[in-house]
């Protein structure tokens, strides 16, 4: 592997260690005679080369992301981002700056999704941009699709399954879709994917389309990625919906626990129920 990515990378790589063992293959710091890099090595490269493509789609859009250095077959060369101890309050007031300049981004069609489709972890996200409709793309391209293979893997019942289709059947009842507009979100922000440097927060493992951006802020909440300090820095910028804690916090957050109960299991299923009895479902 050493061998190969020098190769690649048409230079000597003279160390690799291993950081983590990701979703779809192992993460490492690879170090050269002048600078580090992060290197993603997988037997799945499609899947790398989709987040290599998301993750140039956000440095163009001037979000701070790690540079991609190299995307090839099995491998991913990223810039390493030497991380940098600071204040949790800090921390959050970076971060709300920088998921606030995100969701600024829109496009011009209008439409939800992407223009190709994304992941998340080891799963595809479909993203055929034909909807103009927040909840049926909500409904019909994330929470959906994510429940089905749950249950094709056994992991939910097929009454929890009628129950999900039951709640995206109706989700234009409950959602006030008035002032939502495509925003360009993340996707994925728990807090190992938000690292911190001198020059502010960076993010990391994107899983990104064009949705309510308070989707991303419902999966914050969930994780408990960030606290009061990143939303009183956040609504600096956008305001919470009237109806966002009451209607959209646990509506929002039964996708990423849907990808939760796919990847861990049982424990996210209790969780998921007991989302769906607090939205009578």
């Amino acid at each position: 592997m050493l061998e190969e990515l020098s190769e690649a990378l048409g230079q000597e790589v003279q160390k690799l260690d291993l950081l983590q063992h990701g979703q779809i293959g192992g993460v490492y710091k690879a170090s050269m005679d002048r600078c580090d890099y992060v290197v993603k090595h997988s037997d799945q490269p499609e899947k790398l080369s989709v987040e290599a493509k998301m993750l140039i789609d956000l440095y163009d859009a001037k979000i701070r992301v790690p540079e991609v250095v190299h995307s090839k077959g099995s491998f991913l060369v990223m810039e390493y981002i030497e991380s940098a101890h600071q204040d949790r309050d800090t921390q959050e007031v970076k971060a709300a700056k920088l998921l606030s300049r995100l969701h600024s981004v829109s496009n011009e069609s209008r439409m939800y999704g992407y223009y190709y489709d994304t992941t998340i972890g080891p799963f595809p996200q479909k993203n055929e941009q034909t909807q103009y409709n927040w909840t049926l793309f909500l409904g019909q391209m994330r929470i959906m699709p994510m429940a089905k293979l749950c249950y094709d893997e056994g992991k939910i019942s097929k009454a929890l399954l009628e129950r999900l289709e039951l709640l995206c059947r109706d989700l234009y009842k409950c959602i006030d879709m008035s002032r939502i507009y495509p925003s360009l979100l993340h996707g994925d922000v728990w807090s190992g994917n938000v690292l911190f440097d001198g020059q502010g927060a960076c993010l990391i493992d994107p899983a990104i389309y064009y949705g309510d951006k308070e989707m991303e802020l419902a999966f914050i909440l969930l994780f408990n990625t960030f606290g009061e300090t990143f939303f009183q820095t956040y609504q600096e910028s956008y305001p919470l919906s009237n109806d966002f804690y009451d209607v959209k916090v646990p509506i929002y957050q039964i996708y990423p626990l849907l990808v939760h109960v796919a990847l861990y299991g049982s424990g996210y299923r209790v969780q998921l129920e007991q989302t769906l009895k607090r939205i009578k479902i």
